[in-house]
This record gives structure tokens, sequence and C-alpha cells, in this order.
């Protein structure tokens, strides 16, 4: 039984950990989709005031505002919560923002050219 514990104690996460966790993957995947708050508290049907509560750390959102924060975000609410160094999920949204803006130059240019 002592041995049962000791070892449920090292794997025992720290909740300001996953505050953290939360707070850091939310503001890098709101910035690599380059949202604002604003922007982005409109796509989750929540405040700007709340989401950067959340991204300070001064807030834990409720499961549904996870839920309604990974949709806006385009990820799972387990995303959310993954170490974002190893992820993916930021990599593939990242590499699609560079596409999005190499293209977004491009159109702009050949109007300018155009013009």
């Amino acid at each position: 039984m002592m041995k049962f514990y000791i070892e449920f104690e090292k794997k025992r996460v720290n909740m300001a950990s996953v505050r953290e966790l939360l707070a850091k993957n939310i503001k890098k995947f709101r910035v690599v989709l380059d949202i604002t708050q604003i922007e982005f508290a409109e796509k989750a049907g929540c405040s700007p005031t709340l989401i950067g509560k959340i991204e300070t750390m001064k807030r834990f959102p409720s499961a549904d505002t996870i839920d309604r924060i990974a949709g806006a975000l385009k990820v799972t609410p387990a995303d959310l919560f993954m170490d974002n160094n190893k992820s993916e999920v930021i990599k593939l949204k990242a590499s699609q923002q560079k596409c999005k803006s190499r293209l977004k130059y491009k159109i702009l240019k050949a109007i300018d050219e155009e013009l």
C-alpha cells in the first residue's frame, strides 16, 4: 500500500502548472491563428475580459468554456493541455498560417499590380 501511495504522489500534477499550461496553449494557438483576444472571444462565445483573465492565469475556465475555446481554435480540448513543444497540432497550425500569409501577400501584390 505504501509503494502505491509513493508512486501516485510522483505522478501528481500541480494545479498551478495545469493552469499555466492551459493559458500558454490558448495564447499560442490564438497567436498562430493571428487573431486578437477580442476576435477570439467572439468566436468562442466568451467575453474578451474572460479570455484575458484565462491567458494571464487569473481565471480557470469551466468545462463548457474549454470546449468552446477548443472549438474556436479548431483543436480538441485535450490539445489545450498538451505540451506544445511536442504538439503536432501547433506545428500544423503554424504551417497553415504561413501558407495563408503567403497567399494573402500574393493576392495583395497582384491587386496592386493591376491598379
